[in-house]
């Protein structure tokens, strides 16, 4: 029995996933998968954390967990990998949420004693922190960058998988610009030819209605939306497809924090 679950915008908030993830069952067979859907950084504090766990279930699961990039993501990689411009990341984590997730409370005090840190430009302070980073993270951070290489979408038979949307054309794979796949904005919704999944922008936001927040979205259509604004709602949605059945359903977090699953209906 083929169980396809779909996870996205993390956002750092290592607790919240550990939650949800104990809603999937990759142990009943390996042709269950879980899908991440990207942006596993920025905005809790743990980033850090949720990519080395991301990472050992990928190590665990190897032929079952996909993982996907976000736009976070590629910024946070842009920002580590690219020789210039390095300040555009710290000009983004101005609160230092991401970066200090990678290193300890006194680590991170010893760095801010450092001189470069005290009175160099804003090159030379986010040069010593990718520095630093690479120091310490050399092995996750690579991982995470060997992902930039690979497709920015998960296809199936019946869905497509991706951060934040696809030109909905015939040849989409050929319409679709990169740019699209992790930025995509606003959200589409309506019938394309196979079901859509996709993070990138909020539950809520996509239904017009509040109460969405930290639950799944289907458009009655062909979309399905999951992003619940982690950060805020302190919960990420889990969709699940059941391929022998062909049925979708959801997961809804009660107030005395137990999870009832519901079945989302296609006709």
């Amino acid at each position: 029995m083929t169980k396809l679950y779909a996870m996205s915008d993390i956002h750092g908030c290592y607790e919240a996933m550990m939650d949800t993830l104990h809603l999937v069952d990759l142990d009943a067979g390996e042709e269950n998968k879980l899908i991440l859907l990207g942006d596993y950084v920025d905005g809790g504090a743990d980033s850090c954390q949720v990519l080395y766990h991301i990472k050992h279930l990928e190590e665990k699961y190897p032929k079952q967990v996909i993982t996907l990039l976000g736009n976070h993501e590629k910024m946070f990689i842009d920002w580590y990998t690219t020789l210039d411009d390095k300040s555009k990341w710290l000009a983004h984590d101005f609160n230092l949420f991401t970066i200090k997730s990678f290193f300890s409370g006194e680590q991170f005090e010893m760095m801010e004693k450092q001189p470069v840190m005290t009175k160099g430009s804003y090159y030379e302070i986010s040069h010593y922190m990718v520095q630093m980073l690479k120091e310490k993270h050399g092995g996750l951070l690579n991982w995470l960058s060997e992902k930039n290489r690979r497709l920015p979408y998960y296809e199936t038979e019946n869905q497509i998988y991706v951060h934040a949307g696809i030109c909905e054309e015939e040849h989409w794979k050929q319409a679709t610009r990169t740019n699209e796949f992790f930025w995509k904005y606003p959200a589409e919704t309506g019938i394309f030819m196979k079901d859509i999944i996709a993070g990138h922008v909020s539950t809520a936001e996509v239904a017009d209605d509040k109460s969405y927040l930290g639950r799944v979205f289907w458009d009655k259509s062909s979309h399905f939306y999951i992003d619940g604004e982690t950060v805020k709602s302190n919960i990420i949605p889990l969709l699940k497809y059941d391929a022998n059945k062909k049925s979708y359903s959801g997961y809804e977090k009660k107030k005395d924090g137990s999870w009832l699953e519901y079945p989302i209906v296609k006709r």
